[in-house]
């Protein structure tokens, strides 16, 4: 199995057009502090990120994002790994610095 990746024209596309999505955003606070968020998104470090996936909400796509790309796949993966990853799982290709960059 291989992970879903948006890309961040995509992403934008969904939000602006109000579609069934969940971002998650788990970078740390610090760098949300610094470089903003994505209108929207939920906030789950990536620390906590495992704990707390009985409280993700439901959605057509649920979108993991960290800053660069990096992150959110390897949790993604890590996913894949221990049986808990679903089919409309995508992390954000690029992250939140090619998000920003894009809008």
């Amino acid at each position: 199995m291989t992970l879903n990746k948006i890309s961040p024209l995509e992403l934008s596309t969904l939000v602006k057009e109000n579609k069934d999505i969940v971002i998650i955003d788990i970078r740390e606070d610090y760098e949300i502090e610094n470089d903003g968020k994505i209108d929207g998104a939920i906030h789950i470090p990536i620390g906590d990120l495992i704990n707390h996936l009985s409280d993700i909400p439901k959605g057509e796509k649920i979108i993991f994002h960290c800053n660069s790309g990096s992150r959110s796949e390897n949790i993604l993966n890590f996913m894949i790994m221990n049986n808990l990853y679903l089919d409309h799982y995508f992390s954000l290709d690029g992250g939140f610095s090619a998000f920003k960059n894009l809008v």
